[in-house]
Parts: C-alpha cells; structure tokens; sequence
C-alpha cells in the first residue's frame, strides 16, 4: 500500500470556546496542511482540502459507541493508567470532570467530520458507519521512548507534551515510524520535526495515528463495549510499555 496517495486526517480537539485550541492536520493527494482553529465546524471546515473524503481520521478525544452512560468506564483509560504508565504517559478518566468534557468534544467533533470518511477496514471500530479512530499523543510519544529518556530529565509541570515530543524528535523515532509503516515523505517528516506549535504537534500525531491505523499496523487498546484508543506498532514501542501493558492486561482478566 503506497500510503503517500491516501488522505489522512487527524484532529486535536479542544474545547474552548473563545481560543483557538483545536489542531488539525491533514494529508491529500500527497499534499499536506496543519492548523489551529476554533471548535466550530464553520471555522474548522476552512482548514481542510474542499471536497475530500478521507480515508481514516483520528480524533484525540475519547471516543465511545454511541448511547453510552456518561459515567462509563473504560478499558483502554485502565489498561494505559496503571503501573509505569500512571507517571509517564496516562489518560484522564473520561467519566468526571474535565475527562467528561473531552469526551463530549469529541463526540461533537465525530459528528462534524463523519461525512468525510466512509465505513471502516478495521473491525476495531466504535462508529461502524465511519473510519475514525481515537488518538491520544501523550502516550503515543511516551511508550516510543526509553526509560533512560525518562529518568535523564525531570519534566516541569504542565510541559510534559511538549518535552515528550521534543526527546521523540531527537531520539529520530517518527522518521523511524514513518519508514516503519512505509511512508515515504521527508517534507512531513521535517514539519513534523520543526513545530513548536502545542496543538499543531498534538494534530501531526493524530494523523500519524491514522496512518498506522490506515496499514493495520497499530498497537490497538481496549474494547468493543468501551472504545479504544490506537498507538503506534508495538514493534516500535520501548521495552518498559511492552511490559507494563503485559501486567496491566493481567492485571484486569
């Protein structure tokens, strides 16, 4: 599959409602584009390549099949909040607080671009109608990286994101990724690496979850009552979030 020629699209959700928090990034007809905007489908749709349906889109945002409680738990927020995971790379819950919120956001967001996608290739699917995954960067970057990453730095509060993605980007891990799942672009490649941009960095990795998800080589979490949430192949991922998935799996039989 020659992944340069499908078009991808990944978004960062936010839900301000006065700033400008949602990032979205897109690749079509070999072309690519990244943005920050607003959470209205008005401003977001001047961001995307008109008429375009894509392929796979990523949301980073809980993503739950529909009808479910607001109180629902989650398996993939377990399975990736536990253990080492809990310091380095976990999600929130999405059944209070600001968790709640998000996931809202992203079931508005779902709504707004399920017309651009058509059903699904994966059976791993939450919208059976529509090939959107779930994206979640924080732990996309966290298990690529190495505990020596981990214990060289302290991270200051607040920076975590950003100082994950800065160590991917030294450590050469997306390029890595890239020619892992046979994509072949080094213009992507080098915008992904220079952005300094909070939600146009979060956006980039949405899309490069949809492109691991687009050649079925994602590392998949969770299931079909709850959702999941979709991460780079584990052939790429550090040993310690190998192993620190293994004993949570364990840990919730």
């Amino acid at each position: 599959m020659n992944i340069g020629n499908i078009n991808l699209l990944g978004i960062d959700v936010g839900f301000s409602q006065s700033r400008p928090t949602t990032g979205i990034a897109w690749t079509a007809d070999g072309t690519f584009g990244v943005a920050k905007t607003h959470t209205d489908w008005e401003r977001r749709r001047l961001h995307l390549p008109p008429s375009t349906n894509f392929s796979v889109i990523a949301i980073d945002g809980p993503l739950v099949p529909e009808g479910s409680p607001d109180l629902l738990v989650r398996t993939c927020e377990q399975l990736l909040a536990r253990g080492t995971f809990q310091k380095r790379c976990k999600p929130g819950s999405s059944h209070f607080g600001t968790g709640l919120q998000l996931k809202r956001a992203a079931h508005e967001t779902a709504k707004q671009v399920r017309h651009l996608t058509s059903a699904p290739a994966f059976s791993n699917a939450v919208f059976l109608d529509a090939a959107i995954v779930e994206a979640f960067p924080n732990a996309f970057l966290g298990v690529l990286l190495s505990d020596q990453t981990f214990a060289a730095d302290k991270i200051k509060r607040g920076k975590k994101f950003d100082w994950m993605y800065e160590h991917t980007v030294k450590a050469g891990k997306f390029g890595e990724l890239l020619a892992f799942i046979g994509w072949d672009a080094p213009d992507l490649l080098n915008l992904i690496e220079v952005e300094r941009d909070h939600e146009k960095r979060a956006a980039y990795l949405c899309l490069l979850t949809a492109a691991c998800a687009t050649v079925d080589k994602a590392e998949v979490v969770g299931d079909v009552s709850t959702g999941w949430i979709w991460l780079p192949p584990a052939e790429l991922w550090a040993p310690w979030a190998r192993d620190a998935l293994k004993r949570n799996r364990l840990a919730l039989v």
